[in-house]
Parts: structure tokens; C-alpha cells; sequence
């Protein structure tokens, strides 16, 4: 699908009743939902992932998780239970989350039967779903917090703001995977994924919908944004990408301070306490 065509789709989509055609086409047309096997076994190692950074920073395996970007099927937070830790608190800015598909995920995810028919049943399981939230300084302490590929949906005065609160929070690591390429490129072969970089800010805002919003922060930019937050990075690492050669002839003003390794990431990882 055409890149352009699927940005207007996205703007059609922010207008009232979108979230529900947005969820409706993505069941019944691309059928994204309930995920597939494979994917719910990736979203497990990512968990594992979460326990393993924390495991070598700190030692052991946290007794509580705040997850930042809960999703429609809580997936990761049911593998972290299944991984051991006890309390998991999931936070998301709308309301996404469905029962049915949280089922579906456990299911797949966690050794045995589970009763999750209701939201307090799902609490009694150990894993607190709340959104709308926004994480702030009032918020209940946990050892460890995470997001995967969410990072780049906020913006920039919001992720302040965020970074803020899990510093506050978070008592021993922050853990986090960004994705740092253009998400059109997804569904659209032929687009670059660093096509979004030759497009200053006022140029792309018509492109940057509230269901496909990318910050277009850089690696270098979150590494700063953590140690302003008061963060300690523990461990960080970005994955080069290729560009075009047309992508780098057109890289738009505001982006040509970044060095080249920096500017062409495609993903990162920031582990910070």
C-alpha cells in the first residue's frame, strides 16, 4: 500500500469512532489480531529480555515491572508473570486493552489454565492494567520498568515528562527498545526506512497522525533525554542501517547535525538506572 495513502487513512482513522474502525480492520481485514503464534513467542523473549537486563544489572529477577505501551493483549506482562515476577503494572495512554484478546495471548503464553473473564480477575493474577494513565512521580515504586518499540510514538515535551516520572519510580533499571525507522516503510516495499528524514517538521506533519505519530527522535537524542532525567546509562546500542542514496542526498536541514551512524539507526536499546 502506498505510503501516502495509508497516512491519509490514519488521518481519516484519528476522526470520532476511529479507534473502533481502526480495531475492526485491523481483526477482520489485515488480521493483525488475535496475533499468531510466532508472534507471541517473540513478545515472550522480549520479556525474558526485560528479566535478563535485569538480572545482570541488578541481580535476580524483579518482584514487580512497570510496562509502558500495553497493547490490545498484555502480552508481554503475561510473560513476565510466567517468568516469575509477581506484580506487573501495564500503563497505556488509551485504552486498548480487550479481554478476549488477553486470553487468547495467555493462552499461548502462560503453563496452565488461567481465569481472566474480568479485569479484577486479570488483577488477582497479578497484572494491573491502567489506562488512560500517565505515569508520574505519584505512581507506586517498582523494581524495574520497560517499553518496546513505544518510545518513538511520544512526543518529545510528553517523553520529558514521561522519563521524569520513571525516574522517580524505578528503583533499579529502566530498560527500553526503540524502533528509529520511518513505520510507513512497513507496509510500503518500496519506501526507504529513513524515507521520513528528508521532511522537516512542518512538511511531515500532514504525514504524522495521532495512530501513526514517530517522533523522529535519533539515538543520540534519548541517550541525552535519559541523563537529563537524571538517568545513569548503564548500557547503550544502536543498529546501522543503509540508506538510499537518494535518502542521503535529501536529508532535510533540521537532521544534518547528526552523524551519519547516528542519523541512519534503525533501532536502539537504552539500559539506564
Amino acid at each position: 500500500m502506498d505510503w501516502r495513502l495509508k497516512a491519509l487513512a490514519f488521518r481519516v482513522l484519528d476522526l470520532p469512532g476511529g479507534a473502533h474502525a481502526h480495531y475492526f480492520l485491523q481483526r477482520h481485514v489485515t488480521r493483525n489480531w488475535p496475533r499468531r503464534a510466532a508472534t507471541l513467542k517473540a513478545l515472550e523473549n522480549i520479556a525474558r529480555r526485560v528479566t535478563d537486563d535485569y538480572a545482570r544489572h541488578v541481580g535476580g529477577t524483579p518482584s514487580s515491572v512497570l510496562e509502558i505501551g500495553a497493547g490490545r493483549d498484555l502480552a508481554v506482562p503475561l510473560a513476565l508473570r510466567k517468568l516469575g515476577v509477581a506484580d506487573v503494572i501495564t500503563s497505556d495512554v488509551d485504552r486498548l486493552a480487550r479481554l478476549d484478546l488477553i486470553r487468547h495471548a495467555a493462552a499461548q503464553i502462560v503453563a496452565g489454565k488461567v481465569e481472566l473473564d474480568s479485569w479484577e480477575a486479570l488483577q488477582r493474577f497479578g497484572i494491573i492494567y491502567r489506562a488512560p494513565h500517565y505515569v508520574t512521580e505519584a505512581d507506586a515504586k517498582v523494581d524495574c520498568s520497560c517499553s518496546n518499540e513505544v518510545l518513538e510514538h511520544v512526543p518529545p515535551d510528553q517523553l520529558v515528562r514521561l522519563l521524569a516520572g520513571l525516574r522517580a519510580v524505578t528503583t533499579g533499571i529502566t530498560t527500553h527498545s526503540i524502533d528509529y525507522s520511518d513505520h510507513y516503510a512497513r507496509s510500503d516495499g518500496s519506501l526507504s526506512r529513513f524515507n521520513f528524514l528528508k521532511y522537516d517538521d512542518a512538511q511531515w506533519r500532514p504525514f504524522n497522525s495521532g495512530r501513526q505519530y514517530v517522533n523522529r527522535l535519533r539515538h543520540s537524542d534519548y541517550v541525552r533525554m535519559f541523563r537529563e532525567a537524571g538517568f545513569t546509562i548503564l548500557e547503550e546500542s544502536s543498529v546501522p542501517g543503509e540508506p538510499t542514496a537518494e535518502v542521503i542526498r535529501n536529508v532535510a536541514p533540521q537532521f544534518r547535525k547528526y552523524e551519519p551512524a547516528d542519523l541512519f539507526a534503525l533501532k536502539g536499546r537504552i539500559i539506564a538506572r
